[in-house]
């Protein structure tokens, strides 16, 4: 076979002329109106040729066509990813996404497609994914081990793949196999996405959190619930951004337990050798992720996504001094550099996205520029993802979804998701609805599976998507002793969806002495009883106000309302006697001032704590969207705790970034067994 040398070096070995490629549906350059933001100043001409330039240095330096005839790879070239420059399976799915997005000004871009895709058929794992890593001569699998695949690579093979079918059409099957292999191995049981698929289902990557793929599959692919996984590494990654940068929205290179409810930034040197507990190589891509998905699906659909490209860009922006090329590879969670020697243009670059969501025009505009530099000589890796973003940052990144996915559509989950309770007793959890695509629409409430002689009920019946509900399950004293999973299920106009409450009912054996076990459960002996703590010295137990009445007598527990960031909390030590079913009420009241209706900037939690501080469980949750008037009585199931020597919390947390204060008062507690 005759070789070739391209002028950049990088051999390519010559191959017989491609049949002619169908037309592209979505011909480069295809303008979109994106449904949040500001695009950058530049002309829609002048964004669109510094693409078309940045994509032809890309080709010429990283497109490779070997390892045979009628493959292409995207070359390591300049990083050392992979030896002789081979291809590493991110860097497959990045071509496999950049090719089918130029197709139109690449005339021949179905063909580099095809073969990109041949390379990744023939370099298949034992799963059908892609081995991750390969050298670049033999073309054979080299890192050690059984050969395995990445989650980012697999992830964005099987975008690139609904992308070359919408663009071109013909690749159906291969791209449903591939999301079926995606889904069994890469997906952990909970939803949320492995970090590779032969690793275990406790950690998570959330530079591998690509939103707006995961929509596009749900669009796609409706024998697999790809909404559950969009619900799910949104539920995780909004636990980490709340527990450990909740001012800045950082997140991680790496996660562990991401099947809990307790997800944490993992130890460093977890799984690269560098702090894996903070922003690194890896999640310097998520305000990219973040921003595009914002960008791509609105304020509604994408609110968490949009928060967290707010934030993001914010913080990049303070860091770096309102400088791209001073955004560093590595941040600690709180927004500081962790080590300003080590630069990279991609960590500037990953930027333009999330400014673009935040609506800030001057960030936008700088990175835009900084974008068209590359001052440190990054190869292959910032290259590649500068791009992608410019691609965005043009208003050149259509969605797949766009033309296949339905109007409008939701998901369900349940908090908690387990509970006991003793025969004769309740067991309640919060149905809580989310947008996932479109817009919100009427979900209708049904549970299924109730043991003998139970019953079911929904406070309200129907909400709308976004909402939640109560759901209490009544047993009777002959209700049989046993784990029951009750299926509760949401139906719209859209389709239906659903969760599981496993609730486990044990025989009554009338040892449980009825009981009201809370010390002051109104407040009228003022803090007795009660430990409390305030960040502004504003302590919440008080007397009532006009502005903020009782339920019932002179004290109640008011939560923040100062205008201001704060914390305050309240809480109780308490012993739930073995054999009894235990029930938390109280009344809250919540009105807020907050110009929103999706975001959700103050917070109202109540927790379950053991004695050593770690949190057990929360049994309630609300925020600045749950203002109504007057008082509501609220009920948490404590059963699973009987036994226990817990700590009751309720915590008041306000941020003050949305322009408004939220209070939050409860009175009337009490802590009822039976």
């Amino acid at each position: 076979m005759a070789l070739s040398t391209l002028t950049t070096g990088v051999v390519a070995f010559a191959a017989a002329v491609p049949a002619q490629a169908a037309s592209p549906t979505h011909a480069f350059p295809s303008h979109q109106t994106y449904q949040v933001g500001v695009m950058p100043s530049a002309s829609e001409a002048t964004r669109d040729a510094a693409v078309e330039k940045q994509y032809d240095s890309w080709k010429a330096n990283y497109l490779v066509h070997g390892c045979a005839s009628n493959e292409y790879y995207v070359s390591t070239k300049g990083d050392g990813d992979a030896t002789n420059n081979g291809p590493v399976s991110e860097g497959q799915g990045y071509g496999m996404n950049i090719v089918p997005l130029m197709a139109g000004y690449d005339a021949n871009a179905q063909t580099e497609f095809n073969g990109l895709w041949q390379l990744v058929k023939d370099h298949e794992d034992q799963y059908g994914l892609m081995q991750w890593q390969l050298d670049g001569k033999s073309c054979n699998y080299y890192s050690g081990g059984t050969p395995d695949g990445a989650t980012d690579g697999d992830l964005d093979i099987g975008y690139g793949l609904i992308l070359a079918d919408q663009q071109w059409g013909g690749y159906s099957s291969d791209a449903k196999t591939w999301l079926t292999n995606f889904w069994n191995h890469d997906v952990a049981p909970d939803g949320h996405l492995k970090c590779e698929d032969d690793g275990p289902n406790t950690d998570t990557r959330p530079s591998d959190h690509m939103i707006d793929h995961l929509r596009a599959f749900a669009a796609y692919d409706t024998s697999h619930d790809w909404n559950k996984v969009v619900q799910r590494t949104e539920a995780v990654d909004s636990s980490l951004v709340s527990t450990y940068s909740s001012s800045y929205g950082l997140l991680s290179d790496f996660v562990v337990g991401a099947n809990g409810s307790s997800p944490a930034p993992a130890p460093a040197n977890y799984q690269e050798n560098q702090p894996d507990n903070i922003v690194g190589y890896n999640s310097i891509r998520v305000p990219w992720h973040m921003g595009t998905d914002a960008l791509l699906n609105g304020a509604t659909t994408s609110a968490f996504e949009l928060s967290e490209a707010q934030k993001w860009s914010a913080c990049a922006k303070k860091v770096s001094g309102d400088n791209p090329a001073n955004v560093y590879p590595h941040l600690n969670l709180n927004c500081t550099g962790y080590n300003t020697s080590d630069v990279a243009e991609e960590a500037g670059d990953s930027i333009g996205p999330s400014a673009m969501a935040a609506g800030d025009q001057a960030w936008t505009d700088k990175i835009w520029n900084f974008l068209q530099t590359n001052p440190y000589g990054d190869g292959y890796y910032g290259e590649t993802i500068k791009t992608l973003v410019m691609i965005v940052m043009a208003g050149d990144y259509w969605s797949p979804a766009a033309s296949s996915a339905p109007a409008n559509d939701f998901s369900v989950s349940d908090t908690p998701a387990t509970a006991s309770v003793v025969a004769g007793a309740s067991a309640t959890a919060t149905v809580s609805t989310a947008v996932t695509s479109g817009s919100a629409e009427s979900v209708t409430l049904a549970a299924a599976g109730l043991p003998s002689g139970a019953t079911a009920a929904f406070s309200p019946a129907s909400v709308t998507a976004g909402g939640s509900s109560t759901l209490t399950v009544t047993t009777a004293a002959t209700t049989p002793a046993g784990s029951y999973p009750v299926t509760v299920t949401g139906s719209a106009a859209s389709g239906s969806h659903t969760a599981t409450f496993t609730v486990t009912v044990t025989a009554s054996g009338g040892s449980c002495t009825p009981a009201q076990l809370l010390t002051n459960p109104g407040f009228e002996s003022g803090a007795t009883g009660w430990t409390q703590s305030s960040t502004l010295g504003f302590t919440p137990i008080t007397t009532a106000t006009s502005a903020e009445p009782a339920h019932s007598g002179s004290y109640i527990a008011w939560f923040n309302g100062n205008a201001t960031k704060d914390t305050d909390t309240i809480a109780q030590s308490v012993t739930i006697p073995s054999g009894c079913a235990a029930t938390l009420t109280y009344w809250l009241h919540v009105d807020s001032t907050e110009n929103t209706t999706t975001a959700k900037p103050d917070t109202f939690t109540v927790q379950v704590l053991n004695s050593g501080g770690t949190v057990l469980g929360t049994v309630g949750s609300f925020s600045n969207l749950n203002a109504a008037s007057g008082y509501t009585q609220q009920t948490a199931n404590l059963s699973s705790w009987a036994g226990q020597t817990v700590t009751l919390k309720y915590i008041g947390s306000e941020t003050d970034t949305s322009g408004g204060t939220t209070d939050f008062v409860i009175d009337d507690l009490a802590l009822n067994t039976q």
